[in-house]
């Protein structure tokens, strides 16, 4: 994170509303998805319309979502009560796991137990599963987002952005550039909330991963 931007006026830059999907049935079962195109289940819809209840009186000048279902339907539910376009966007998508997309994490832990063990512990930005995405590459594509998003938005602006674990890491990174080795560091639960504050390329984080919203429906401790 930038040293030369501590303080950020409220209205100076814009405004950075990060969102994790909602929860699908591989979330439940520990199952990874990457960017396999997996719905929401019953439980996912409701915790993104819990979200789009805290947020109601947020007006936002533009949202952006992953293409993918899971995604797109988050963002729609979280944007139910206002009239909001929402853009897909490809480059949002989760990693590409290859050929780990639809095991679970036990499978894979029994496949190859030293790897998953580098990637649980935070370790290792080149960490990918077979014929898949490292962190690198979806630094490459968030970073090609993130830096059209700058061009297309000022001062005031108030952004949503409704991606997916692996993304939303990357474009911390981006808004906060933080060095890409502490990708791996940092937890996104399903439906949760971050904020950053973004100004002349330095970023303020103000919250991250809060679901408080969920307290009435509870939450799972799942992988992407």
């Amino acid at each position: 994170m930038s040293s030369q931007q501590v303080f950020v006026p409220w209205d100076a830059g814009c405004t950075w509303y990060l969102v994790r999907h909602g929860q699908t049935e591989w979330n439940r079962t520990r199952r990874i998805q990457g960017q396999s195109d997996v719905p929401l289940n019953e439980h996912g819809r409701a915790q993104a319309e819990a979200l789009g209840k805290r947020l109601s009186d947020v007006r936002f000048d533009a949202a952006y979502s992953s293409d993918l279902s899971r995604t797109m339907e988050s963002a729609e539910l979280v944007t139910a009560a206002r009239a909001c376009e929402i853009v897909p966007t490809p480059e949002l998508r989760e990693f590409s796991y290859g050929e780990w997309e639809g095991m679970t994490i036990a499978e894979i832990e029994a496949q190859a137990p030293e790897r998953l063990r580098r990637r649980l512990q935070g370790r290792n930005e080149d960490f990918a599963g077979p014929g898949g995405e490292n962190a690198c590459d979806v630094l490459e594509r968030v970073r090609a987002f993130y830096e059209r998003a700058l061009q297309r938005h000022g001062a005031g602006d108030r952004l949503l952005v409704v991606a997916h674990g692996g993304s939303l890491r990357a474009l911390l990174v981006c808004l906060l550039d933080l060095p890409a080795e502490h990708f791996w560091r940092v937890h996104l639960d399903t439906a949760s909330l971050s904020i950053v504050r973004s100004f002349d390329g330095s970023g303020v984080l103000h919250l991250w991963n809060d679901t408080r919203h969920l307290a009435s429906i509870g939450a799972l401790d799942e992988e992407e």
